[in-house]
């Protein structure tokens, strides 16, 4: 699997790649996004009414939690050596990127949060994942540091 732009530079910067696997590595991702943009560029209409929608899912989750909370969740998520939609999430713990920008309503692979209930060290979140229609539960829970930890997905948790 493909580890996401922190992970790798957290890889470098541990020294356990060189400059050229990191960059080239990086470069993958580069061209994934420019390849998202062309996309927009060619359907204008698809790339606003994703939008549009991605800022309606935020803006019904914001009316029950915070910002910093759908963060946390996300950043856990993209932190989890596993979690196949990693790549798309890896930088939510950064304020300037709006959170409608994580979410995938129509666009494939989709990512969605439904909902979100929390239980003192416990949060649990219902996902819409890869296709409409693919729901999951996931639970996270609090370490020592008080930081949301995802458990793993491997095991037939039914990522496709």
């Amino acid at each position: 699997m493909l580890q996401t732009p922190r992970q790798l530079a957290a890889r470098f910067e541990r020294g356990e790649i060189d400059r050229t696997e990191f960059q080239s590595q990086m470069a993958i991702h580069a061209r994934e996004l420019i390849t998202e943009i062309e996309e927009d560029y060619q359907n204008p209409l698809a790339a606003w009414i994703e939008s549009r929608l991605a800022r309606a899912a935020v803006k019904r989750l914001l009316r029950k939690h915070s910002e910093f909370r759908i963060r946390e969740i996300l950043t856990a998520l993209s932190e989890a050596t596993d979690f196949p939609l990693a790549k798309h999430i890896w930088n939510a713990p950064h304020p300037d990127v709006p959170l409608h920008c994580f979410f995938r309503i129509r666009r494939k692979p989709i990512l969605q949060i439904l909902s979100i209930r929390e239980e003192a060290e416990i949060v649990e979140i219902d996902v819409e994942i890869f296709h409409a229609r693919n729901r999951a539960r996931i639970v996270l829970k609090r370490d020592v540091d008080w930081q949301l930890r995802v458990p793993s997905f491997s095991g037939g948790a039914g990522w496709a």
